[in-house]
């Protein structure tokens, strides 16, 4: 008899979504399907005769089910025939039904399906999901038919690494574009009275929680049982995310588990039959799931909480991982890009921990302790989930163990005391004041908790995303525990666990001199790390891309592991080049030792504003002027330009400029460099004043050039070119800028020179690694697969 056969039907599934998303052809797959039959055939039949058992039965469908995942997947991934239509952005009038309602900060999200999207000219599009943005108050209910006219744009892809993947987000949610509505009309008022009714209750709960706790407490709150996150304070979802307890954040299994079993037992405490009150019970937890818009850890925990009740009405034995496997089963067969998703993941393997990992490592502690079995409780989970926490999100809270150990003991009696206060609430404001007083206090002491974990020493290593082929060998390090303690019950065998957590935290080892110059839009940000790993940053900022800073020069930075900025070095003060810098400097967001300024005779208001950051925020200044050096092993960063007396007409002209050099490789950083900077900067390569001057030889035929001025036609002259003979050019500029960069004249120009040039729109983040002789090129979006 095989065991836990829907575990065996997962794993068929699963591998068929694989093959699909890596884009196997289907004759393979095929191939692969009729040698399961047949290998079954054999194995079965020609063990045991003819005679095959009613409970293995099951087995037949096993080499199927890799055929419906590889169908099903490659179904999912395909983009529908509107997205050929147009380019990024199209005017549009849609029509569809709402399904789902979410409350912003400013407005709604209103998810819509079955739509028919009419452009310009032509026959309309159908198009299944669509999210559309509305600024206005008006009330619509679920069910509502609505058209729509607004400005129809597609998700972008990640350009960075670290960068969050909208693209890739909203594919897995099977939300096909997103729409900023200007009008829009209802058409048909018909709707669900049943969801109308879980959105009035809602509603009226996100009231009585906003009128009887302080905003912060109430945000949280609402964000941890109705899974509404838009009054959630920033403050609040950083501070739990950095001690590893965002997952309470969310409503997730526990929740449901503790609502689900508290409705139960009540039920039955007041003398229900058992069946009944499993039925009501069921239709609870899933209006609940309705309620709360049904996560994918929401759904995982519905539906293994129906089966959890429906075996103890059928007689028989609850299976946590048979459960679980058909959970998971149910969630990809409906949507098998889920399999992509963090949420899915991280829920799934949690469950997976706990109920593998768990029961092995209480062979070893037998001890019956609450603080142990809770300790083992958290490490099991915590193990299984770490390559992915790390694949995801790059940091890794040191003390979330800790941390956990101390929150959620309290969990039960928040989420059901806050539970039965905003219902009395609803009934009378002053009771469900009292009621609600023991559910503040626990959120006060988790701001408390959270706060104190944070003064300690290392509280987040910034890890970086770890290789694929280290997140392979840790799972096959997990594997190798599982199995050496089943069959030989050692307790050595805890070492190979140890050992699967501890690899993905193996120092990173540079090859030598790595560059990356990032896609921040129409601006400037270029990253730099020797060997022995001191960073620098050359500008950040953007014109066109709000919070660069935040959203795509620190994420990628935690993706590659680095926990501070050794250099910042700022080419001039153009918005374009600092407006991330000075987000991260006064946000706080990232560590930086050193800030070092062009040196300037004559400082603007944006300068003295820089300087007076930087020192309240204890970041040494330096200032930086032609013949000054940073120096490290073969590593040499000489400033070209300007010079303490150089005065220009312009405040492009100003420009530093940065020769880099390692080894047999040569870089030139110019900035926004034109005019009479130029004109300086290609006379003293002629004359050779920085040998004189300085004693610093910069090269004049280089490998890559960062092009001025995100390739203006009045920067980066023939003659410049004609010195430096670059074999790579660097553009940074976004699509369809308002400038027209880069300039035809300046591209003709770099063809004329023999340079190929690589632009940051079209490539994504260009990073060049170099040992000092060899040089290698990778273009983001020609490297990652989850574009």
């Amino acid at each position: 008899m095989t065991k836990r056969p829907l575990v065996w039907l997962l794993g068929a599934y699963l591998l068929g979504t694989i093959l699909a998303w890596q884009h196997v052809l289907i004759g393979i797959v095929i191939v692969i399907v009729l040698l399961g039959f047949l290998a079954l055939y054999l194995w079965r039949y020609h063990k045991k005769g003819l005679h095959i058992l009613k409970s293995d039965r099951f087995l037949w469908f096993l080499p199927i089910l890799p055929l419906l995942g590889f169908v099903a997947m490659r179904d999912q991934i395909k983009l529908p025939e509107l997205y050929h239509a147009f380019e990024q952005e199209v005017p549009c009038e849609l029509s569809g039904q709402i399904k789902i309602i979410v409350t912003k900060q400013k407005g709604q999200a209103l998810y819509v399906e079955n739509n028919l999207i009419s452009l310009s000219e032509g026959e309309p599009y159908p198009c299944e999901n669509v999210i559309i943005y509305t600024s206005t108050d008006q009330i619509y209910r679920i069910g509502n038919r609505i058209t729509v006219q607004g400005s129809l744009q597609k998700f972008k892809s990640a350009s960075n690494p670290g960068q969050f993947n909208e693209k890739l987000y909203y594919q897995i949610e099977n939300i096909d574009f997103k729409l900023m509505a200007e009008q829009v009309v209802i058409t048909d008022a018909g709707y669900s009275k049943y969801h109308t009714f879980l959105d009035s209750i809602k509603s009226n709960l996100i009231k009585i929680y906003g009128s009887i706790l302080e905003d912060r407490e109430a945000g949280t709150l609402i964000a941890m049982l109705l899974g509404e996150k838009y009054l959630l304070e920033e403050e609040v979802k950083q501070l739990y995310q950095s001690n590893g307890i965002s997952h309470v954040l969310a409503i997730s299994g526990l929740h449901v588990s503790l609502i689900g079993m508290s409705i139960f037992w009540l039920l039955r405490k007041c003398k229900l039959p058992i069946t009944i009150a499993t039925v009501l019970t069921i239709l609870f937890i899933y209006s609940y799931g309705v309620l709360t818009n049904f996560s994918v850890s929401t759904n995982r925990a519905v539906v293994m909480m129906i089966v959890m009740l429906l075996a103890t009405i059928f007689g028989k034995t609850y299976d946590m991982l048979s459960a679980t496997a058909l959970s998971a089963l149910i969630i990809l067969l409906q949507n098998p890009l889920q399999l992509l998703s963090a949420g899915f993941l991280l829920s799934f393997l949690a469950v997976l921990g706990i109920g593998v990992i768990l029961p092995l490592l209480k062979l070893f502690f037998t001890h019956k302790n609450k603080v142990i079995d809770s300790l083992l409780i958290s490490i099991s989970a915590i193990a299984a989930t770490t390559p992915m926490v790390l694949y995801f999100f790059y940091q890794y809270p040191l003390y979330g163990i800790i941390t956990n150990l101390i929150i959620l003991p309290f969990i039960t009696v928040l989420t059901l005391s806050s539970l039965l206060a905003g219902f009395i609430g609803i009934l009378e404001w002053r009771f469900g004041v009292f009621a609600i007083g023991g559910a503040n206090y626990i959120l006060k002491l988790y701001d408390m908790v959270c706060i104190g974990i944070l003064q300690l020493p290392y509280h987040v290593l910034n890890v970086g995303k770890p290789k694929f082929y280290l997140i392979l060998l840790s799972i096959l390090l997990m594997l190798s525990f599982v199995w050496v303690v089943r069959k030989y019950k050692k307790k050595l065998a805890i070492l190979l666990l140890l050992a699967s957590q501890l690899i993905l935290f193996l120092p990173r080892c540079n090859p030598g001199l790595t560059i990356t110059m990032l896609d921040v839009g129409q601006g400037d940000a270029i990253y730099m790390e020797s060997k022995e790993g001191t960073s620098f940053l050359i500008d950040g900022g953007s014109a066109n891309v709000g919070q660069v800073g935040r959203y795509r020069i620190v994420p990628f930075l935690k993706s590659k592991g680095v926990d501070r900025l050794d250099y910042v070095i700022i080419t001039h003060l153009d918005q374009d080049h600092i407006s991330g810098l000075v987000e991260i400097i006064e946000e706080d967001l990232f560590l930086i030792n050193c800030l070092v300024l062009p040196y300037l005779k004559e400082k603007e208001e944006k300068y003295l504003d820089l300087e007076e950051m930087a020192a309240a925020k204890n970041i040494r200044l330096q200032y930086i002027t032609e013949g000054n050096s940073i120096h490290e092993g073969p590593l040499s960063i000489n400033c070209l330009h300007p010079s303490i007396d150089f005065v220009g007409s312009t405040a492009n002209s100003y420009s530093t400029v940065l020769s880099v050099n390692y080894g047999e490789f040569d870089m030139l950083l110019t900035g926004d460099l034109e005019d009479e900077g130029e004109r300086l900067l290609i006379q003293g390569f002629k004359e050779g004043s920085y040998r004189r001057k300085w004693g610093i030889s910069p090269a004049v035929d280089i490998e890559v050039l960062k092009v001025a001025h995100h390739g203006s036609k009045y920067s980066t002259s023939e003659e410049l070119l004609e010195l430096l003979k670059p074999e790579i050019s660097l553009i940074s500029c976004s699509r369809d800028n308002w400038y027209g960069h880069p300039h035809p004249e300046l591209l003709d120009r770099l063809v004329e020179a023999g340079s190929t040039d690589l632009i940051t729109y079209e490539s994504g983040a260009i990073t060049i690694t170099t040992d000092g002789e060899k040089l290698e090129i990778e273009e983001y979006y020609f490297s990652n697969r989850l574009q």
